[in-house]
């Protein structure tokens, strides 16, 4: 007997971005970049949100008073300087920052949405609003996801179909994963050009990304097996990093209470946020992981991974709130 396989279709996220001061040099560069908190060290959810984009997620760009263009994201968060482009633009960010390739596309006509808000206004979201009820921009929200409900709300406005950005989910992976690759391919290309590190330090630095080196040295320390499938041969296991290499500073690229042990099939699953794990040690499913996966894999979602050392609770509180598919 045939059988037809349907290709679900998964929507990407929504974001909207308040980048007047820096629309310009974003625009042409198809990035967005903010700093990683406040200038007080105070973290900020406007900021937070840079490493919660996925690619195929769509960022409304929103400056001077209008929607300017619409973007698609094709490369995750990655640290980075304030570019030199913004000159004395943002003096008082701090230099390191949240960089997000974003291929954006100018509008024919830009939007107002203050000529629009008696449809925008019912489903603009209840907390962290890009725009207040007049339809102006909400000072200090850099980047603020947007409900579907607003999204529908804007295409249409825009004139374009609600699902023109739906893909089929595998593709949407496999278009993640090479962004990924990508997007550390670049980062690895930026340590070898760095004058401030020796080539000891960037080899450190480079081989920490494939868990190896000091890295992997240091996370031996304590652990010693799987911390799902039990294997205990340290040569079939990855050191994978909880909060990602592409996302850590140099300290934490190297830090050993960054990562756990596992087996090669759990680290592809962790390292893409198909699952996680709570502080008290049970495994955490996204829904896009299928049950067939798991059991394909022998993954019991009921096993408990065991302790996790205080040191490692802030990573995977990272992992969780960034990485992890909810």
């Amino acid at each position: 007997m045939n059988t037809t396989t349907t290709l679900t279709k998964k929507r990407p996220s929504f974001w909207w971005v308040n980048h007047k001061q820096t629309f310009n040099q974003e625009f042409e560069g198809n990035y967005i970049w903010s700093p990683l908190a406040k200038a007080n060290g105070v973290r900020n959810e406007f900021y937070d949100n840079m490493v919660r984009v996925r690619p195929g997620d769509v960022v409304f760009s929103f400056a001077f008073g209008m929607i300017q263009a619409i973007g698609i994201c094709v490369a995750p968060a990655s640290l980075s300087p304030k570019p030199n482009e913004f000159g004395t633009v943002g003096n008082a960010w701090n230099d390191e920052g949240w960089r997000v390739s974003v291929e954006f596309d100018k509008l024919d006509i830009p939007l107002d949405p203050k000529s629009h808000m008696d449809v925008i206004g019912p489903v603009l979201p209840k907390k962290y609003s890009p725009i207040k009820t007049d339809g102006k921009g909400n000072q200090g929200a850099y980047l603020a996801a947007i409900p579907e409900p607003m999204a529908d709300v804007l295409l249409g406005l825009l004139k374009m179909e609600p699902d023109q950005y739906e893909s089929p989910s595998y593709e949407a992976a496999a278009n993640h994963a090479n962004a990924l690759q990508q997007t550390e391919d670049d980062l690895v290309d930026g340590i070898k050009n760095r004058t401030d590190l020796d080539e000891t330090e960037k080899e450190q630095l480079i081989k920490s990304r494939r868990g190896q080196g000091i890295y992997r040295k240091n996370l031996l320390s304590f652990e010693t097996k799987c911390r799902v499938t039990g294997l205990d041969d340290n040569k079939h296991l990855r050191a994978s990093h909880i909060k990602p290499w592409r996302a850590s500073t140099n300290f934490e690229k190297l830090d050993g209470n960054n990562g756990f042990l596992l087996s090669p099939h759990v680290d592809h699953l962790f390292d893409r946020g198909y699952l996680s794990f709570t502080d008290a040690g049970h495994i955490m499913i996204s829904p896009d992981l299928s049950v067939r996966t798991l059991e394909m894999w022998g993954i019991d979602p009921e096993t408990k991974i065991g302790p996790i050392r205080a040191e490692q609770l802030p990573y995977l509180a990272f992992h969780r709130d960034s990485i992890f598919r909810r």
